[in-house]
């Protein structure tokens, strides 16, 4: 007989740890534990984050027992692929509006790049902290948390007519999502085991970040053709707060869940030191990329170069901080121990660099500036990056448990190599089908691999309740190289075209779009040293059964077999148990 208070154990406990099931007492009196007992525990468990149950299951093919359905699971992928998607989504429907925002506001030059640079700068700024918020608060509630503040300073935004404050909100639109991105991808990555299956969702989650940055510039195109630039913030706001609701509805509890009334003892024991020095030296460094082009002394300015210094100092001070001082540190130390890691963050954020601060911001210039397309038209030029996206992105999901990660993050550098020389040999009236046509199909294509491969290697390297920080870790190093090239290419292009940044930047087309063609050259060079690194890398097949894999999933039933014979002879044996030694017998709340 199998008594229902046992049915749902198994040989590890809420917090992963080992059960002793050869003493089938210590699982019939777990219930009679004290309240001191128990008061004791959580002061103790504070920030502790369980092992999700769901990674118990014996087939790692089938749907996790945390959905109660195929169409739920579904939906909750589907609901947390926008997490990754939302500051890219945010950052290209910006720069499409750029034009109609210039004009509404009458701002040009350096300055008008803070609506859009607003955004990054401070998604980037916040991962880290909120990574660890995450695995702390309960990804679940920092999803809903990040998708409704994140539709709400929108919403708002909607509404400003002063552009100081418009930056100001679109930076909080950027540290509101930075919540969502670290508990999405831990809760896929500690929902889901090693499996074919989980390669696909993974896949379907690398969408996010790429894809999402390629819809934007089309959802930009038609709010601003049909309307204006405030269609932009209407569309984004109503968009997460749809999502938000489906969070609520459709998303379960995993283990992560915390209990209000512990928050603050929780929030005391994040690492607020390093939060700090991340953020300042995140700001640092990208405020005084940005920044230079405004200036009319260029990098003459004191003030930029003096930034730029501290910004850059304070990088290794934040490393030693972080290895010596917090006990819980907000990148999990050891995903550095690893070279493939290593290797994959350098190829990662080489390559952001060149996608989202070089190929897809002048590629928008291109189009409106410099060739006069509106931007209805520009948002289709740029519809193959999310059609291709897609099927890039099922095409990894169904073989990286055969094709290596390697050879996967190789041909994904060759695609940011081979896009990046058709835009910098490009001849300012080039038909499209010839030139622009193919360096999107095959950025995107780069995009994808190495995002599914580096997104797979961080969280495979930690254990199940560090995924959130792992994945914090993962964005910020994108978002901090995607606002670093975007200031080293302009800076690139100031150097040689004097008028850029200024109000007359677009009166010489010809000699702008050859200023342009050498930050191109920039990311040729990004792309071929991104290339050469991925030859040493040595990741293999993910997602493969291997023949351990197997044996580990024989053990496991051979356990639980085990566990259905423990629990008939659990009152028999306690009874017998508590007679010889004089304790209470507690049976009679095992039974049926």
């Amino acid at each position: 007989m199998v008594y229902p208070e046992l049915e749902e154990l198994s040989d590890l406990d809420e917090f992963g740890s080992e059960v002793d099931l050869g003493n089938p007492c210590v699982l019939a009196e777990s219930p009679q534990t004290s309240d001191a007992e128990s008061f004791t525990s959580d002061i103790f468990d504070i920030g502790r984050v369980p092992t999700n149950k769901s990674v118990l299951y014996s087939d790692p093919e089938q749907r996790p027992p945390i959905f109660k359905s195929t169409f739920q699971e579904y939906i909750c992928v589907a609901v947390l692929t926008f997490a990754p998607a939302a500051a890219t989504m945010a950052s290209s429907s910006f720069r499409t509006s750029l034009q109609a925002t210039s004009q509404f506001f009458n701002v040009d030059g350096g300055i008008l790049s803070w609506c859009v640079n607003s955004v990054m700068l401070a998604n980037g700024a916040c991962l880290l902290l909120t990574g660890g918020m995450a695995d702390a608060l309960g990804r679940r509630n920092s999803l809903i948390i990040g998708y409704f503040s994140y539709a709400v300073f929108s919403l708002i935004a909607g509404f400003m007519n002063n552009f100081v404050v418009l930056c100001i909100l679109r930076a909080l639109m950027g540290a509101a999502v930075a919540c969502a991105t670290p508990a999405a991808a831990g809760f896929l990555g500690s929902t889901y085991r090693d499996s074919k299956r989980k390669n696909m969702v993974m896949s379907i989650f690398s969408l996010g970040a790429p894809v999402g940055g390629a819809s934007g510039f089309f959802i930009a195109g038609v709010c601003i053709e049909a309307f204006n630039w405030r269609a932009v913030q209407y569309f984004i706001a109503i968009l997460f707060c749809l999502l938000s609701i489906f969070v609520v509805f459709f998303m379960p509890d995993d283990e992560t869940r915390m209990q209000w009334d512990r928050a603050g003892q929780i929030f005391r024991h994040l690492d607020y030191g390093g939060a700090l020095i991340s953020l300042t030296a995140f700001t640092l460094i990208c405020f005084s990329l940005s920044q230079v082009d405004a200036t009319a002394d260029g990098w003459r300015t004191p003030y930029i170069i003096a930034l730029l210094v501290v910004g850059l100092a304070l990088i290794p001070l934040f490393v030693i901080y972080e290895i010596h001082v917090p006990k819980e540190s907000l990148m999990p130390m050891i995903l550095y121990e690893s070279k493939n890691f290593d290797l994959c963050m350098i190829i990662s954020a080489f390559s952001w660099m060149n996608f989202q601060g070089i190929l897809n911001y002048y590629s928008i210039i291109y189009f409106e500036m410099i060739r006069g397309y509106s931007a209805i038209i520009t948002a289709c030029c740029m519809l193959p990056q999310p059609f291709c996206g897609v099927l890039f992105n099922i095409f990894a999901g169904l073989n990286m448990h055969r094709i290596p990660g390697r050879i996967l993050v190789f041909v994904g550098c060759l695609g940011f190599l081979a896009s990046s020389i058709i835009w910098a040999t490009l001849p300012i009236d080039r038909n499209y089908f010839l030139g622009p046509f193919w360096a999107f199909l095959i950025s995107v294509l780069g995009a994808d691999f190495i995002y599914n491969v580096a997104n797979r290697c961080s969280l495979g390297l930690v254990e199940k309740e560090a995924q959130s920080r792992a994945a914090g870790t993962f964005n910020t190093i994108i978002q901090l190289a995607s606002s670093v090239g975007l200031g080293l290419s302009s800076t690139i292009v100031s150097s040689k075209y004097s008028l850029y940044g200024t109000a007359q930047e677009y009166d010489h087309k010809e000699e702008l779009w050859n200023a342009i063609g050498y930050a191109f050259y920039f990311g040729v060079a990004l792309s071929g040293v991104s290339l050469i690194l991925s030859l040493f890398l040595q990741i293999g097949v993910v997602g493969a059964i291997t023949g351990s894999d197997k044996d580990d999933d024989e053990k496991r039933k051979e356990q639980q077999h085990k566990q259905v014979e423990v629990t008939d002879s659990v009152p028999a044996l306690c009874t017998e148990n508590a007679i010889n030694e004089n304790v209470p017998n507690h049976t009679n709340h095992t039974a049926p």
